[in-house]
């Protein structure tokens, strides 16, 4: 048998020298061994002779080890790459696990690169596959060259498959060659793949097709976490207790171990469980049709698959799961959008938001292919993960479903104090809820508030320039916080600049990692000033794959083709007649569109009108054009928090004091910093007056929108206090939200 052939590049004579050595004398012959030392040089061999394996040093002469191995995907696609370096950070790692089979930092021990290059070429498994790889690359030398696109071809959130096996992928235990083909096709369109499944690591570690295949796999019911790319092997939830082990080793039942799991089939499961029982837990039970798993506490499939994800930088709200057993559960619970396979247990269709027609590997084939297309099939939207807007003139609540806002692009429409920005700021608050990472560019500092939430950052405003557009790539990148950018500070001209930028930037981290979720941008209109602007070619580009959300008081004014590439329409109030004309085109699609459009410049303020467009939405969300009252703010909007701290209101919406018996005392607070002041020498029979006919929380919840604060007096009011412990308890929690919201402001 002929030896495998790889090609090694270092300009480090010792290094190069090292791993020649090393891999020319390994066991079992050894390999053929060349050595480079730039990248220009490696490229202009690889031309000439088809090598199994590349390996590369990351700094090299000319170009980097990254664009060598770029290269080399085109030159010798069948060829496998390692990549090494001593200068690795997070950014070269992604990149490498793109375009690499293994990434390993600087120093590591021989045996470790010897164990690699093993386990890439299979030796142990496939011991002719290397010569395989020639003959086929030699054959394809005479046939003109496939392009195979590296680039993302989805146009859709939904970025990451988490898929099982047996009875999802396979039938009777095996993939099908269609399957296979359409797990590569998906890869290469950038689609993700996560294997989870109950099976032992080393069982799917002996196909290597499945490590060259999978970012991540996520074994032994998600006990097991296993990196192919970098060769790393975790337990997030360690081992069973050794008690537990020894107690049930001394069952007289069939046990299989794993690294971190034991196994066993019913009806053995009853003596497991008392025998857990007997030594009071220590250990979870997961079902898998007759299978039964013995698991550390805490491990499930669906904890499993967290726990990659975040390893990777990845979002749970990208993923689709598959699956069709019982243990799958938690695994379609976590997911974004959860599918289940026409074999399916009943219980895991009926936890599915998409069922499949057709079983196992058919299924997810079909499904995989409309998914690189573009379409998502019918779904279930789950009533937990909706984003409420308020209620119809009727009552019934008004909601939007989160895969269909992140999938299509919204259009936030209304004059000046209209309500937009309050509408626009209540639906990204519901997104952060819900654990979307967002992006508010906000050139006006309409949002600041919204950057004081627990998973949000406010950059920049008047105080401080925002930061470079690589650190707040960094933000992105490295976590899942949600950022505002203040741009209130710059000229418009740097607000421009600074947005192109950073769209280009944050595109490229949308490509990689499906992250951030969605964009809200304001005042769309003075950002793209002209048809062939940068901007403008950005947006329109970004708006390809969907998650953007698009804020203007002048829709005259803003770019047709950006209306043109619309598909969801929000609007508050709209005087001018030539904004409403813009419109006119595009809302006339949708279905009631035209009696809204005649009602714009008669809406009440505090109501909206709301079109989801019929092509993209799942069946139990509004269709057509629908009138309703938008809901309270978590977070009141940034120009009314001003405005009601300590701006003076009008007489008729001012706080009149009364005393015991109902007599005006000719007292009033005008805003919120004089509620907080009267407070203090109001009388006491005024105050339990007023708190206990539940006015205070009624004012504060029309007058000023504060739910909040509105939830915390009717607390106060409800405690058995009196005198000036009441009041004491009714300043404090008065006092606290005023320096909260005073805070924002």
């Amino acid at each position: 048998m002929s030896q495998e052939h790889i090609l090694i590049v270092e300009d480090s004579l010792g290094v190069a020298r090292a791993l020649n050595q090393a891999l020319s004398l390994t066991q079992g012959g050894g390999y053929h061994v060349e050595v480079s030392e730039s990248g220009e040089a490696a490229l202009e061999r690889l031309r000439d002779t088809p090598f199994d394996l590349l390996i590369s040093d990351l700094r090299l002469p000319g170009i980097s080890g990254l664009e060598l191995c770029e290269q080399a995907c085109q030159i010798r696609p069948q060829m496998r790459r390692v990549l090494i370096t001593a200068f690795g950070s997070p950014q070269v790692e992604e990149r490498a696990r793109q375009l690499t089979d293994a990434y390993l930092p600087k120093p590591f021990r021989l045996h470790e690169i010897i164990r690699i290059v093993q386990r890439i070429l299979g030796e142990s498994d496939e011991p002719g596959r290397a010569v395989a790889t020639r003959a086929k690359e030699q054959q394809m030398e005479k046939k003109p060259p496939q392009t195979v696109s590296q680039g993302r071809a989805l146009h859709t959130h939904l970025t990451i498959l988490a898929c099982g096996i047996e009875g999802t992928l396979s039938k009777d235990g095996v993939v099908d060659d269609e399957t296979w083909k359409m797990l590569h096709q998906a890869k290469a369109a950038g689609l993700s793949i996560i294997l989870v499944t109950g099976q032992t690591l080393d069982v799917l570690t002996a196909t290597t097709e499945y490590t060259r295949l999978c970012e991540a796999i996520v074994a032994e019911d998600g006990a097991v976490v296993y990196f192919p790319r970098r060769d790393a092997i975790a337990l997030p939830f360690g081992r069973l207790a050794p008690s537990v082990i020894h107690h049930l080793e001394s069952l007289t039942i069939p046990l299989q171990r794993g690294k971190a799991i034991i196994t066993t089939h019913v009806p053995h499961d009853m003596a497991i469980l008392n025998a857990l029982r007997q030594i009071g837990g220590g250990a979870t039970v997961e079902y898998n049709r007759g299978a039964v798993m013995v698991l550390p506490p805490g491990a499930t499939k669906g904890t499993g698959l967290c726990y990659a994800l975040q390893e990777m930088g990845y979002s749970p709200h990208n993923v689709v799961a598959c699956g069709d057993a019982e243990n799958d559960h938690s695994l379609l619970e976590m997911a974004e959008l959860a599918v289940a396979v026409s074999n399916a247990h009943p219980d895991i269709q009926a936890r599915a938001d998409v069922q499949l027609s057709h079983p196992d590997g058919m299924g997810i084939r079909l499904f995989i292919h409309d998914l690189l297309n573009g379409h998502i099939p019918l779904y279930r939207s789950r009533p937990s993960r909706r984003l409420s807007l308020g209620h119809r003139l009727d009552g019934a609540p008004v909601h939007v479903d989160p895969i269909a806002l992140l999938n299509s692009n919204l259009g936030i429409f209304g004059s000046s104090g209209s309500g937009k920005s309050w509408l626009s700021g209540l639906l990204a608050e519901e997104l952060l809820k819900q654990g979307y990472q967002i992006c508010i560019i906000d050139p006006e500092g309409d949002y600041r508030a919204l950057g004081a939430g627990p998973h949000s950052l406010l950059l920049g405003g008047p105080e401080r320039l925002l930061p470079p557009v690589e650190d707040v790539l960094g933000f992105f990148e490295c976590g899942d916080a949600s950022l505002v950018l203040d741009l209130s500070i710059y000229g418009q001209e740097e607000r421009i600049a600074y947005a192109a930028s950073l769209l280009r930037a944050l595109h490229r981290l949308r490509t990689r990692r499906g992250r951030p979720h969605w964009f809200l941008i304001d005042e769309v209109q003075n950002l793209c000033t002209g048809e062939e602007s940068e901007l403008l070619a950005l947006l329109l580009t970004a708006m390809q794959s969907g998650g953007l959300g698009l804020v203007s008081y002048r829709p005259s004014l803003v770019a047709p083709a950006i209306l043109e590439a619309l598909d969801h329409w929000m609007l508050t109030s709209l005087h001018l007649s030539e904004d409403v004309a813009a419109l006119g085109p595009h809302l006339c699609k949708q279905t009631g569109g035209s009696a809204a459009l005649s009602q714009l410049s008669t809406l009440p303020i505090g109501q909206a009108y709301l079109s989801f467009s019929d092509a993209k939405q799942p069946p139990a969300s509004t269709s057509g054009f629908v009138q309703f009252r938008v809901g309270s703010r978590t977070v009141p909007h940034i120009r009314h928090l001003r405005k009601y701290l300590q701006a003076i209101l009008p007489e008729h919406k001012r706080f009149h004091f009364h005393d015991a018996s109902g007599c005006y005392l000719h007292c009033t607070a005008a805003n919120l910093w004089e509620f907080r002041h009267r407070l203090e020498d109001l009388p006491l029979d005024s105050v339990q007056y007023h708190l206990h006919r539940a006015d205070f929380e009624r004012w504060l919840r029309e007058v000023l929108h504060d739910d909040e604060l509105a939830r915390r007096v009717h607390r106060v009011s409800q405690c058995d206090l009196a005198g000036a412990p009441l009041r004491q308890a009714l300043l404090d929690v008065v006092i606290e939200r005023y320096e909260e919201l005073d805070t924002l402001a």
